[in-house]
């Protein structure tokens, strides 16, 4: 059995996916597949359904579909200990290659890993199979703030994944096939300045010098009538050396 959280959830069993019917009971699997080790106590799975004006049969509402979502994984050919009670709350029982937030996780490790021990190729090659597995923001498909917190930790481990992916890509000098990644996140995250300077590099390299000035000027207009603030001194020093270089 196969879950999936990188993009809307999806649960599979043998390459064929399982419908989990119910959006009360696809916040509690997401709840638990984001808790630690999935533990969850009752009530942070009653957050995980009402972020707010939660009925008072809440708790009761939510042991019911536990047991609803018990019975549906069972039916799919889960192990009969895949969801258990605990005495305070609930534990679902899954193997760490079994959710691909955990293989994600692990594959990143090994990246960083074979980096620092000076195996660049070798940590590309983890770092694009890691960033691949992303379908999606982290459970698009739920409305739910308890669960978008939970999983924020993970949507900023892949962007400081991707942003230590395209430092090896720089590093090999690969700069234009990262050109159009980097436009789609700097888009996306128009303060994120380490994806901006990244971006700047990877054009200046690919003799685009005044698309990557550009760049740094849309940031800092987007700084300025944001946040009020300036870019930071290393994205100043990375314009003032491209420009020289222009110049030169």
């Amino acid at each position: 059995m196969e879950f999936a959280i990188l993009g809307p959830l999806e649960v599979l069993v043998a390459g064929r996916r399982i419908d989990v019917a119910g959006a009360r009971e696809r916040k509690i699997l997401a709840a638990l597949l984001l808790a630690a080790d999935g533990r969850s106590s009752l009530d942070r799975l009653v957050s995980a359904v009402w972020d707010t004006h939660r009925p008072a049969t809440a708790r009761k509402q939510v042991q019911n579909c536990v047991a609803g979502l018990r019975r549906r994984l069972l039916r799919a050919g889960a192990p009969e200990r895949i969801l258990e009670t605990r005495p305070c709350g609930y534990q679902l029982n899954i193997g760490r290659h079994e959710l691909d937030a955990r293989v994600f996780v692990d594959r990143v490790d090994t990246a960083r890993l074979a980096t620092a021990a000076g195996r660049p190729d070798e940590a590309t090659l983890h770092y694009r199979v890691a960033l691949a597995m992303w379908r999606g923001p982290v459970l698009e498909d739920l409305d739910s703030q308890a669960v978008a917190a939970s999983a924020a930790w993970l949507a900023e481990l892949q962007l400081s994944a991707a942003e230590e992916f395209f430092e090896l890509e720089l590093g090999a000098g690969r700069h234009e096939r990262i050109v159009g990644d980097l436009m789609r996140l700097c888009a996306e995250f128009p303060t994120r300045e380490r994806l901006h300077g990244q971006l700047m590099l990877a054009l200046h390299y690919s003799g685009r010098q005044v698309d990557a000035h550009t760049v740094y000027r849309r940031l800092h207009h987007h700084l300025a009538e944001e946040l009020g603030v300036d870019p930071g001194a290393d994205l100043l020093q990375l314009r003032d050396r491209l420009l020289s270089a222009r110049a030169g």
